[in-house]
């Protein structure tokens, strides 16, 4: 499948290498020469890989490599600044990037970069025509040289100043690293001249870089320089020598095929196309800085976005299987656990049913001792004592103890208009008024109602003063916060059928046996959580 497919060339100015990696493993590996039978052939390979991602790696002679410093900034400001100085720099290139090295630990702290650039790209066009015809999704334009970073740290190698040289069939190519960061690189083809005297043109093309690194004040001459030979073959080991002998540098020999046989490639295929350990790490590995403008990668940005679309899609239907899943899982289980709760229930009846058979026979049917737990619950409910009633009199006759109080009655009741029956001795009382407060007259609930007769105690005859005084216990009756309402039923008037109109002062004798009686009505307000 396409999506598990990757294709990674690596362009020179002679020809085009193409390889293509499943899952991490190299398939097969193709050759295109730079003509147009090359074309053409690679225009059918294309087609046979419709919609696979393309990785493009460059390796020419015709690079640059520019260092400078920049204010540190992120963001948007940073794409603004790097852009300016990318167009200033390289106006006439169209594969241009600006690679972050480090950011200073001095007090400004600013950010390192290296600008690098394909100054003359005409070798790229046919190959990046064709790609762009078959709309291939090309994720972008990468140095050889920028792969060369990635190789250094495969290799576990450690130095301040390092000194890459890799045989290549571009030719030689010798890579700078500073603390294993790439500041420069330098590709010089091979004549067929040299191909005989491949030790001499190791030993001229070192001692160029090296003075190259010397003008560009990047090393000193007394810098010690690390040399790495990173070849196929056995020869690269004499050559090493001979440079620590006539450059007096440090120099070691790494063999690419020790190195290709760790991370799963095929040793034997670096003999005729060493770039495959670049194209290897590019398709396993990082990306590096890509050079490419956004023209030439919209199909693959396209791509991306169908691919997290698709993405989405397929986890959102696994969630909803998974979630189904559960929730099937949780109904069966659910169903489970009621029919076995059914079926203990219907054990559970059986059980009683069979104990059941021995109870003995009660005299009276459960509905009748149903019914009297039922009626006992709502008297105990209605319970009421007169102990509110009394400490309510009790209060008011503190503060008048002339007044004698003789019965007293208290009834429950939800009718706040019954009388007394008891009359004896007294005499027609007048017609009760009706409370006209909203609660006192709902007749749903029970009212604590209270009839009290008594007489005031010392009296001389003196009827208004008993009145007086009648009205006053009335009145803290009413102020007293339990008592809802009061009404005084009797009043204590001289009442006798032998009493005269006119009279003198010698009829207090005949007043002393008068008695000043009085009878009272109150009502005290319903309790909380009373019927």
């Amino acid at each position: 499948m396409a999506i598990f497919n990757k294709i990674v060339l690596c362009a020179t100015t002679t020809q085009l290498i193409a390889g293509v990696w499943r899952l991490g493993n190299l398939q097969s590996s193709h050759e295109f020469s730079s003509d147009p039978k090359g074309y053409e052939a690679f225009v059918r390979f294309l087609a046979q890989h419709d919609n696979t991602r393309l990785y493009m790696l460059v390796d020419a002679v015709e690079e640059d490599y520019q260092q400078d410093y920049l204010p540190h900034t992120r963001g948007s400001a940073r794409r603004e600044m790097l852009a300016r100085k990318l167009n200033h720099g390289y106006r006439n290139a169209t594969f241009k990037a600006a690679h972050f090295i480090e950011r200073q630990k001095d007090k400004r702290k600013d950010d390192r970069f290296i600008y690098v650039a394909l100054t003359k790209s005409d070798f790229l066009q046919p190959w990046m025509q064709a790609i762009a015809a078959q709309r291939m999704p090309l994720a972008g334009v990468y140095l050889l040289s920028m792969m060369s970073e990635l190789l250094l740290q495969r290799m576990k190698l450690k130095a301040p100043h390092i000194l890459l040289s890799e045989r290549l069939n571009s030719g030689l190519r010798q890579t700078y690293f500073h603390h294993g960061r790439l500041l420069i690189s330098r590709s010089a083809p091979v004549s067929p001249a040299m191909q005989e005297r491949m030790a001499y043109f190791y030993l001229a093309e070192t001692e160029k870089t090296r003075l190259y690194l010397i003008s560009q004040r990047l090393v000193m001459r007394d810098t010690p320089i690390k040399m790495v030979l990173a070849d196929v073959d056995e020869t690269s080991r004499q050559i090493c020598r001979n440079i620590s002998q006539e450059q007096n540098l440090e120099c070691v020999s790494e063999d690419l095929k020790v190195l290709a046989k760790s991370l799963g490639l095929n040793p034997a295929l670096l003999t005729r196309h060493p770039e495959l350990m670049h194209m290897h790490l590019l398709a396993t590995g990082e990306l590096p800085v890509n050079l490419a403008p956004a023209s030439y990668t919209k199909h693959y940005q396209v791509g991306n976005v169908a691919r997290a679309i698709h993405l989405a899609s397929v986890l959102t239907l696994l969630g909803g299987f998974v979630a189904a899943t559960y929730i099937g899982q949780q109904a069966a289980q659910t169903l489970q656990q009621t029919r076995e709760a059914g079926q203990e229930t219907r054990m559970q009846e059986q059980k009683y049913r069979e104990v059941a058979k021995n109870f003995p026979q009660t005299p009276i049917p459960s509905t009748d001792l149903r019914a009297a737990v039922e009626t006992s619950r709502q008297l105990e409910s209605y319970r009421q004592t007169p102990e509110v009633a009394m400490q309510a009199l009790s209060e008011v006759l503190q503060a008048q103890p002339d007044m004698q109080i003789h019965r007293m009655r208290w009834l429950n009741t939800p009718d706040i208009t019954i009388r007394d029956d008891k009359t004896e001795g007294v005499s027609a009382a007048p017609a009760q008024t009706v409370p006209t407060d909203a609660q006192l007259s709902d007749t749903s609930q029970l009212h604590q109602l209270v009839f009290v007769e008594g007489e005031v105690a010392g009296f001389n005859g003196d009827y208004r003063a008993a009145l007086v005084r009648v009205n006053q216990l009335a009145e803290k009756l009413r102020s007293l916060p339990q008592v809802a309402w009061v009404e005084v039923l009797q009043e204590p008037v001289n009442v006798s059928s032998y009493s005269r109109l006119q009279g003198s002062t010698t009829d207090a004798v005949s007043a002393v046996s008068m008695a000043a009686d009085f009878k009272l009505k109150f009502i005290l307000r319903p309790t909380e959580g009373a019927p």
